[in-house]
């Protein structure tokens, strides 16, 4: 009468978390307090195939005083066999949920040190982005100052050699009027001295004619 109890309980249950036209199998757990058999027949007197551990979590496929589950052993193959329904559970016991939580609490402890990898190797990547960008900027930053220096060299040597020419031109101009002041100073010495020569000779054959003319009277 027990076992027929929990077997009602147990159907309404699981009933209850199936919705009506699923056809997915429902989940089941065995009790954390000791193994099971799961045995060929619904009979305590069925063969055993396999000893179920505590807490393990099944498939049930009928449900009565004892109820048809398939049950995924450790190597991944599928056993199909028969427990006591009282034994079964739609809740996983503690010792079960600890090993289901412990199990999700590796995996997602794994997903986040991923994570947390992930994160430490873009924010890596950021800092190295960042400093690129710093160095790129200061680069900039020189070429620009650079073009403008540039800029304003080119103009002042295009001025400075544009006075320069200009100078060259001037001293060249002043150099070709000095030498024809110089030419036209010697021109105006000899010019001078020869005044000066044919004035003296003029003078010196004026006064031996003028002797002559006097000389000439005595005779």
């Amino acid at each position: 009468m027990h076992g027929f109890r929990s077997a009602l309980v147990l159907t309404i249950a699981l009933s209850l978390m199936v919705p009506a036209g699923a056809t997915l199998a429902a989940k089941a757990y065995t009790t954390d307090t000791q193994e099971l058999p799961l045995r060929l027949t619904p009979s305590g007197n069925g063969k055993t195939l396999l000893m179920v551990p505590p807490g393990s979590g099944v498939e049930l496929v009928n449900s009565q005083s004892y109820s048809k589950v398939r049950y995924q052993i450790p190597d991944g193959g599928i056993k199909e066999g028969w427990i006591q329904s009282r034994f079964l559970s739609p809740w996983p016991p503690n010792s079960s949920l600890a090993r289901e939580l412990g199990t999700e609490n590796e995996e997602l402890k794994s997903q986040l040190d991923e994570v947390d990898k992930e994160k430490t190797g873009l924010s890596q990547k950021e800092k190295e982005l960042t400093d690129k960008l710093t160095k790129l900027n200061s680069a900039y930053e020189e070429l620009k100052d650079g073009s403008a220096n540039y800029v304003k060299l080119k103009s002042e040597y295009d001025s400075t050699k544009l006075s320069l020419s200009s100078a060259q031109a001037n001293i060249q101009t002043l150099i070709q009027e000095n030498e024809n002041l110089k030419l036209s100073r010697d021109v105006r010495w000899v010019l001078a001295g020869a005044a000066v020569l044919l004035t003296g000779w003029f003078l010196g054959w004026a006064t031996c004619r003028r002797k002559k003319k006097k000389g000439s009277y005595y005779w």
